[in-house]
């Protein structure tokens, strides 16, 4: 097949083949060659010129690279142009300007903070907020007059001795002396002076003309002043939306009921993209740098990327395989690209490549499972240090493994300039027990689970951690005289910690699924649950523990058992207090209960 490549008219690459077969993948940087009919794959461009991999090798990676391109899948729209704006000032002549100026192309609310005219209201006590789709703007304006209520008698215009209520029922309180007159003679009640009215208004922007002064918060970036018109007008066009980060609701642990539970993505998000919502966690596309950081800090796999979620990672895998040992280079494609470039076309052994959308995605589950696939070490390339929730991981990966097999550091964070100065200090390790898994992803916390059960096996070891608290682990206890056995705390448990035996009316926990979010702690009414932050990695930590056993409360007539004896006593207890309410027939089940009270 013969190939080319050239450069258009904007002095940019463009690969052109001249050949009848269809190209369906290609080694190459997609972002230098961004007019190519096909996709690119920077894995496959790495993998062929900086590694000895055979033609069988690469042959895999490149449908393993195809698969994943083509099912990679995120919300993605065009957003259309919102020209809603509340434009604010001081001085009545300056907003009638902008208003005539532009009112025909923008759809404008106008707001004054000091002078009064009759078709404009004048704000008093304004508070501005962020909220989800621009700005709230809370305020209170003065309606001396009722216009719903006002029969236009004419009566106020002519007894209002400073002449301060004009035709068109605008009563101007600047010149007003709060005499009352008018308010005596409106037959209706239509006036009164000291009236007001709380508004809200919600706008995606607001421009602030003059020299109007008021609090706005400094993370507002849709508030523009009046010399920052260019800069908003750049923001009126129709432009591609693309949300490649998405949650899910079913295995996410915050409880917006009760607006508690883990909110790690939250805390690891530096630009305030995602907020509390009233059903669950919500992100703003808009506001989202796509860094990734609350993908790799999410526990339990709620968040992911759809450029390469965690099924693709596995997948992945089922495709591509590596010598033992192999070092594995992760990072985007602009830092393999420079990588690349800088290498001056050396080749490595027992190097492997990868690219990914961002390394700040990867969560402790990613950097096990390579380990586990036979990787010896593994090499994430960042920024100079890399994001917080990434250096946690990586700690923790470290501290895991080393605490098990001894030995030194097999995960690195590294910038491209001290990658090659790391592959001379590379020394071939132990290799970790591990092997090829199912393929068959089912949730990111099931999936560390079994990689930690695996590590564990494998070293013959116990090891007590005590990770940052950012990091979800933590042993849950219970004290068996308080509970009740209720099971209010599996309501808050999607991610199936916690769960109940019927038969043996039991209260079962498996620690190595638990990620201390505290929910099943802030629901039992018993407080009969504790958290504390660390966990012992040993047999027992991946085995279903019995937190507390109840004995069964059975019917007195049929021997059914309905509850438990320690339940139903507390309810007697609370009953006995209250006068008049016959007990005896709470001893038998919903069935006998019923029969027995249309006995009685």
């Amino acid at each position: 097949m013969e190939s080319e490549v050239r450069l258009d008219s904007g002095n940019k690459p463009v690969f052109a083949v001249d050949s009848s077969d269809t190209v369906l993948l290609a080694g190459g940087f997609p972002s230098f060659f961004s007019q190519s009919p096909f996709p690119f794959s920077v894995t496959l461009q790495l993998n062929r010129d900086r590694t000895f991999l055979d033609g069988d090798g690469l042959l895999r990676l490149a449908l393993a690279e195809h698969r994943r391109l083509n099912t990679a899948f995120w919300p993605s729209y065009i957003s259309e142009v919102d020209t809603r704006v509340c434009v604010i000032g001081s001085q009545t002549a300056h907003v009638e300007k902008f208003l005539d100026t532009y009112g025909g192309m923008l759809e404008i609310e106008p707001l004054l903070l000091q002078e009064l005219h009759p078709e404009i209201a004048t704000a008093v006590d304004l508070h501005i907020e962020k909220n989800d789709d621009g700005l709230r703007l809370e305020y209170t304006v003065r309606l001396p007059l009722s216009i719903r209520e006002c029969t236009y008698c004419g009566a106020c215009g002519s007894v209002c001795p400073e002449n301060c209520i004009s035709p068109r029922l605008f009563l101007n309180l600047q010149q007003c002396s709060l005499c009352g007159e008018c308010e005596k003679v409106c037959a209706t009640k239509a006036i009164d002076i000291n009236r007001i009215e709380k508004r809200a208004l919600e706008v995606p922007a607001l421009i602030i003309l003059d020299d109007s002064r008021f609090e706005v918060g400094e993370d507002v970036s849709t508030v523009y002043h009046e010399n920052e018109l260019e800069r908003f007008f750049s923001t009126l066009f129709p432009w591609q939306v693309e949300e490649p980060v998405v949650w899910s609701a079913s295995i996410c642990q915050y409880n917006s009921r009760l607006g508690a539970g883990c909110d790690l993505c939250i805390r690891s998000c530096n630009y305030g993209a995602i907020t509390r919502g009233s059903d669950g966690i919500v992100i703003n596309p808009f506001a989202c740098e796509e860094c990734g950081a609350c993908v790799g800090a999410c526990p339990t796999g709620a968040l992911q990327n759809g450029r390469f979620d965690d099924t693709a990672f596995v997948r992945f895998f089922d495709t591509v395989d590596f010598r033992q040992g192999t070092t594995v280079v992760m990072g985007s494609e602009e830092q393999l690209h420079e990588f690349w470039w800088q290498s001056g076309g050396q080749r490595y052994d027992n190097l492997f490549f990868l690219e990914y959308p961002d390394c700040e995605n990867l969560s402790l589950f990613h950097l096990l499972f390579l380990l586990l696939r036979g990787a010896g070490k593994l090499i994430l390339l960042t920024g100079t240090q890399g994001g917080r929730e990434l250096q946690n991981q990586v700690a923790l990966a470290n501290s895991l493994v080393t605490s098990l097999y001894g030995g030194e550091h097999r995960f690195f964070l590294k910038p491209v300039r001290d990658v090659e100065k790391l592959f001379a200090r590379l020394s071939p390790l132990e290799r970790i027990p591990g092997g090829k898994g199912t393929g068959e992803y089912t949730n990111r916390r099931k999936e560390l689970a079994e990689e930690l059960k695996r590590l564990v096996a494998g070293s013959g070891k116990n090891a007590t951690v005590r990770p940052e608290k950012s990091l979800a682990f933590a042993t849950l206890s219970c004290d068996s005289e308080s509970c009740t056995h209720c099971l209010a705390c599996l309501n808050g448990c999607r991610i199936g910690a916690l769960s109940a035996d019927e038969e043996k009316l039991s209260l079962n926990h498996v620690g190595v699924m638990c990620i201390g979010c505290g929910l099943c702690v802030q629901i039992c009414p018993e407080n009969a649950l504790g958290l504390a932050p660390e966990f012992t990695l040993n047999t027992d930590f991946f085995m279903q523990q019995i937190l507390a056993e109840a004995e069964p409360m059975t019917c007195r007539s049929c021997g059914k058992v309905f509850g438990t004896r320690k339940s139903y006593e507390r309810v007697m207890a609370i009953l006995e207090k209250k006068e008049s309410v016959d007990t005896t027939h709470f001893e038998y089940c919903e069935t006998c209960r019923v029969v027995r009270l249309f006995e009685d």
